[in-house]
């Protein structure tokens, strides 16, 4: 039980690490310029740059262990990406149903808590989350506020 014990505390370690990179840290804002999908791309790739940075640093159980993930890492982006098409161009069940399937592995459901936060953290009484679409003509009814067609939802921050 000693040696979880270690592992977690140097997973937490490395959780808190990466938390501290503002760019990768929640909420996650889509930097000017880029699609949703080079967004992530890019934002993976500084996940990743902590991972490969804990790995050359530390010399433990769980550098050990990240080395060889480093390849499931690259799979489970190159996956994300294939959600996020699949969502984008309207073929919203194949996106969730590869999503789920993606993170049905115990490796990846065991840890999904420590990458999460609360939604309450993001939006609660006093901080709603709304999403709504912006037009260039006055929006009069509430379908037109609230609808997004699927060739636009990269442009939706919530």
């Amino acid at each position: 039980m000693h040696i979880q014990q270690e592992l977690d505390e140097e997973l937490n370690n490395l959780f808190d690490t990466i938390r501290k990179k503002s760019s990768i840290r929640p909420p996650i804002e889509i930097e000017k310029n880029l699609t949703l999908i080079d967004d992530f791309a890019l934002k993976c790739s500084k996940f990743r740059g902590c991972l490969v940075d804990y790995i050359q640093e530390n010399d433990n159980r769980l550098s050990l262990r990240l080395r060889n993930r480093l390849r499931a890492v690259d799979i489970m982006q190159k996956e994300i990406v294939s959600c996020l098409e699949c969502f984008l161009s309207g073929d919203i069940k194949s996106a969730y149903d590869s999503f789920e399937s993606m993170l049905e592995p115990r490796t990846i459901s065991r840890h999904i808590e420590n990458i999460c936060i609360p939604l309450s953290d993001l939006c609660n009484e006093d901080k709603p989350l709304f999403r709504v679409r912006k037009s260039d003509t006055p929006l009069t009814s509430r379908r037109d506020m609230f609808h997004i067609p699927f060739s636009q939802r990269h442009f939706v921050r919530a």
